[in-house]
């Protein structure tokens, strides 16, 4: 769509295509707009801005290889034939594609108010889509289909059109794997010969700092065990953090160490991992997913922990669907409606969120869930 100033028979006129001002304007901010996904969950944000977000192929679904046994190692001397059998223990996760987008539009009267200033009213329609990005990235990947009344191990299904969103934390980092949620990358975790495929989990019973910081200590090394390195996020709900901080003090008659200044979330380091205050922690437990009034969240009966290994996760997209805008056949990105004086785009996104080793990852739940529910 073309907006041209002035008389085309003048020397010299102008002439304003949006649809490229949108284009150029989105491809020199998408990279910044892609960090910002995360800027509402901090174990989303830290895999955005690492390796493990990462392109995959086209296809009919996304794999990811996993290695459940090692292949043996074994001595020799001398003359001595080496072992020849092949390993079993390779096989892979199949995850369903799942796609995200988010409307640009503007009125013709928008755009001749502000003729003079048009990449401002490009800007603040690109960060008024990247908001929405932001809020619903984090509430599907931390709530799942609970935000729209079902449960918080399962993936969100728009109500408007009954598409499924991306896989949410809850599931692939399931409390009780053996009976709540079953299948995930298409492995059926409850089958005994699939017992690699369960997270860690356990129901707290303390009920005081001590047996607190102790059944901390046991999760964050139940997923430290074997090859593949220990836990490097532990995500808790406002007032679990909060617990966890006096239970710190508390025990150890020391504060625990500081996170990074420059770090956007609230944040202590604890053995080397990040524990983090995350307001859209569930409440894995009760099934429960946390509300705010008057910027305080709360809703759910009791906290949980999520003990992460952020070497094992990925976030998988497609290269022509990383938050680009839509063209249609003629390479056009905006649409004029038969009945309006407007303009409508979007940019699409088109991936997953991915796990391809459930043992490293643990949840705690069922951690008291009020001021002072621990005795000292």
């Amino acid at each position: 769509m073309a907006i041209t100033f002035g008389s085309t028979a003048a020397p010299s006129n102008i002439t304003t295509y949006l649809d490229s001002l949108f284009a150029q304007s989105l491809a020199n901010y998408k990279k910044e707009l892609i960090d910002n996904i995360g800027a509402s969950n901090a174990f989303l944000y830290d895999l955005i801005k690492s390796e493990m977000y990462e392109e995959a192929d086209g296809g009919t679904y996304l794999a990811e290889n996993l290695m459940y046994a090692l292949a043996p190692a074994d001595s020799y001397s001398g003359y001595d034939e080496f072992g020849t059998n092949p390993t079993d223990g390779i096989t892979q996760a199949i995850y369903q594609w799942a796609q995200m987008a988010c409307p640009i539009s503007y009125s013709m009267k928008e755009v001749i108010q502000n003729e003079h200033r048009l990449e401002n009213l490009v800007k603040s329609r690109i960060q008024q889509s990247e908001m929405g990005v932001q809020e619903g990235w984090a509430q599907a990947f931390m709530w799942g289909a609970a935000t729209t009344g079902g449960n918080i191990y399962a993936a969100r299904v728009s109500p408007a059109n009954g598409s499924t969103g991306i896989n949410p934390l809850p599931m692939l980092v399931s409390y009780e794997p053996t009976s709540g949620n079953l299948v995930v990358g298409n492995i059926d975790s409850s089958v005994s010969t699939n017992a690699f495929w369960r997270n860690q989990y356990a129901t707290s019973a303390a009920t005081t700092y001590s047996g607190f910081l102790y059944e901390m200590e046991n999760m964050f090394n139940l997923c430290g065990l074997g090859t593949g390195g220990k836990v490097t996020h532990i995500l808790l709900d406002q007032q679990s953090y909060q617990n966890w901080i006096h239970a710190y003090f508390t025990v150890y008659k020391t504060a625990a160490e500081d996170g990074s200044q420059e770090y956007p979330f609230i944040m202590k380091k604890w053995q080397g991992a990040k524990v983090i205050m995350d307001d859209k922690v569930p409440d894995a437990y009760s099934n429960q997913i946390p509300t705010e009034v008057a910027g305080i969240s709360s809703g759910i009966t009791f906290g949980t922990a999520y003990f992460l290994n952020q070497k094992f996760f990925r976030v998988r997209f497609h290269p022509e669907r990383d938050w680009e805008m839509l063209k249609d056949e003629n390479g056009k990105t905006f649409a004029k409606p038969i009945n309006g004086d407007s303009r409508t785009g979007a940019i699409a996104w088109m991936g997953n969120t991915t796990i391809n080793n459930r043992r490293k990852h643990g949840v705690l739940a069922k951690l008291a869930g009020r001021p002072g529910g621990y005795a000292s």
